[in-house]
């Protein structure tokens, strides 16, 4: 059940978002990893960091939920059963005084499915920092091994991002991203030091 943003509580513009990440392995432990999106420089804003897939809450979306999936077919080509619900957070509230803007953010945690149905890359050995591009970004014999290969074949990345990369929960922090993007990470998962203690 989804609950209405409050008004603005400013002449700020308001805007309410999804915020979604895609999860790989098994939660808990060290093969579990997030996705992460590098913005495009298409975008209207925050081009060049890291972001999970976002974007705006349509008044035609029948729920925060219906808006994720949504946002998440479009910009990754993912729906279900290539994707399970695993976690909801706390929708709240933050602002950007440099872009004079008052979000609502709605929070999501998914499991990237197999073909069998099976959480991807939950087998010891997978690359780290593994790192999905565009197809077109890539040139001739250059490939993408085992469980990113898997990866690269389920995500068809739209003209808002360049890039996807699974990392661990905890290097979030570390990386250049949206304003309070470990936040929403934060609200999703349970069990994870974001600060890397």
């Amino acid at each position: 059940m989804s609950t209405p943003s409050p008004p603005p509580t400013s002449q700020r513009r308001h805007r309410s978002v999804v915020s979604s990440f895609l999860c790989t392995g098994n939660e808990g432990t060290p093969s579990f990893r997030v996705s992460v999106f590098k913005r495009s420089d298409k975008v209207r804003v925050y081009k060049g960091l890291y972001a999970a897939c976002s974007g705006s809450i349509d008044p035609t979306d029948a729920s925060p939920l219906a808006a994720a999936l949504r946002e998440l077919h479009e910009e990754t080509g993912l729906r279900p059963p290539r994707i399970e619900l695993l976690r909801r957070g706390a929708s709240y509230h933050v602002v950007d005084e440099d872009l004079d803007t008052d979000w609502t953010i709605w929070p999501f945690a998914w499991m990237l499915k197999g073909g069998g149905g099976g959480a991807l890359l939950g087998a010891e050995g997978e690359s780290e920092g593994m790192q999905v591009r565009r197809e077109d970004d890539m040139s001739g014999d250059e490939g993408v091994e085992g469980a990113a290969k898997a990866l690269q074949d389920m995500i068809t990345l739209d003209w808002e991002h360049t890039e996807v990369r699974f990392v661990r929960p905890e290097e979030v922090g570390g990386m250049e991203t949206v304003t309070n993007l470990d936040r929403s990470l934060r609200a999703v998962l349970r069990g994870h030091f974001m600060d890397g203690s």
